[in-house]
């Protein structure tokens, strides 16, 4: 009888304590301060673009200059685009039930991989949903077990997220600090591959290698 007590009670006690872990984010009311301040800068919330010209956004009643946009060709509201997009949803619907590895590649996927591939002048190409995909996807499949990824430090969260998911070894380098980068090269056996990963203009900060 004991033994059933002492049973309960530490069942009691695990059970009383299980939503602990949810309790902090109860217990986070930064943003809500924030957001009743007028300084919260996170999930804005952007209107239609009817009578916008490229580069600029509804926020609210006003019309605004977008300076963190993906779009910088300014294809999203491009007629030919916009059309083109209607017409896709009216012949294949909104979406394609399921991912690209199993039941989810269309024939457009396959006609625009084989495009893309025409206009590099490369043999194959692959699409991604998005630029954190496609990095990660290709940082965690160009190396293996005894390959060595170098990377400077202000990688784009993309590239770190793929460079960790690799089975390689990671070394990372004072952004823009090529001594120390020597330093790392130096560090590496003769035997081991090397990948170095860096970014053109670093997506971050601004700046350039």
């Amino acid at each position: 009888m004991a033994l059933n007590t002492n049973l309960t009670a530490t069942a009691k006690k695990k059970s009383a304590g299980a939503n602990e872990i949810f309790e902090k984010c109860r217990a986070f009311t930064r943003p809500g301060e924030l957001q009743k301040a007028g300084l919260y800068m996170y999930f804005e919330t952007f209107g239609d673009r009817d009578g916008c010209q490229p580069g600029e956004v509804r926020l609210g009643s006003s019309k605004v200059l977008m300076f963190g946009s993906n779009d910088y060709l300014g294809l999203i509201t491009h007629p030919q685009v916009k059309e083109a997009a209607v017409q896709a949803i009216r012949k294949y619907g909104s979406g394609c039930s399921g991912s690209r590895l199993l039941n989810g590649t269309l024939d457009l996927h396959v006609k625009l991989e084989a495009e893309l591939a025409a206009f590099v002048r490369k043999e194959a190409a692959m699409i991604f949903g998005t630029g954190f995909q496609a990095n990660y996807a290709a940082l965690s499949a160009l190396t293996e077990k005894g390959d060595v990824m170098i990377c400077d430090h202000g990688l784009h969260a993309s590239l770190v997220e793929g460079a960790l998911r690799s089975v390689a070894r990671v070394m990372r380098f004072r952004h823009n600090d090529l001594d120390h980068f020597e330093r790392c090269l130096n560090n590496c056996a003769s035997e081991e591959k090397i990948l170095v990963v860096s970014e053109g203009v670093f997506s971050m900060e601004g700046d350039r290698v």
